[in-house]
């Protein structure tokens, strides 16, 4: 472990160290931060597993990161796990790879290739999900616009469930959800829905009208 003058952190190999406010982190193995972490600029290689609150504005990780506390951040670019054992606040999250979020997660924008799990309300601007790697849960969505599909190379497709979906453009496919609420709704394949409400636009394209068992104009 290194550190200068300008508040850079250098860590290459396995340590524990302190934290504080950082210009600059480069984790290169496997780190453990103590205390609360502020930083501009955080890369991780690896692992970094962080005790505490983390403020950072600018995150690149090809690894695992894990926040026991909450996380707020300008953009995340993660490929790898995302672990955030309380609430995530963040303008941009560019991911491929799995987010567990233990409580809310709020963002403008999120992009995720993967899978998620998520014990509150997922609160974005722009949601965009491909449900690769493993099954998704969330306990609700609020969006302007939620897109979510199932589309890989391997045979095996997997699925999101949700208790609550709202938003104002809505598609979904291999979703599973109580509700689904918005002004204009598309639902694709293998979705299982127990009540649509929809303000303007409603399209099914299953052909098996079963998978829908309510369907209401508000």
């Amino acid at each position: 472990m290194t550190k200068d003058k300008n508040r850079n952190l250098k860590v290459l190999g396995e340590g524990r160290y302190p934290g504080g406010d950082y210009e600059k982190i480069k984790v290169t193995g496997k780190g453990e931060i103590y205390e609360d972490l502020r930083s501009k600029e955080t890369k991780v290689i690896g692992e970094c597993h962080i005790n505490g609150n983390a403020t950072m504005e600018q995150v690149h990780v090809t690894g695992d990161l894990i926040i026991d506390e909450r996380l707020s951040s300008n953009e995340l670019k993660i490929v790898g796990k995302l672990q955030v054992k309380k609430s995530i606040k963040a303008n941009k999250l560019d991911m491929r790879g799995f987010l567990t979020g233990a409580e809310n997660v709020e963002l403008e924008e999120m992009k995720l290739e993967g899978g998620f799990n998520i014990s509150g309300l997922l609160n974005v601007g722009d949601l965009q999900v491909n449900l690769l790697v493993a099954p998704s849960r969330v306990f609700e969505i609020g969006s302007e616009k939620i897109t979510v599909k199932s589309r890989s190379y391997m045979k095996r497709s997997y699925t999101l469930e949700a208790e609550i979906i709202e938003g104002d453009t809505i598609y979904l496919e291999h979703t599973t959800a109580k509700i689904v609420r918005g002004n204009d709704i598309e639902i694709g394949p293998n979705c299982h829905i127990e009540k649509i409400e929809y303000r303007s636009t409603f399209k099914n394209n299953e052909k098996d009208s079963k998978n829908i068992f309510q369907v209401k104009q508000i």
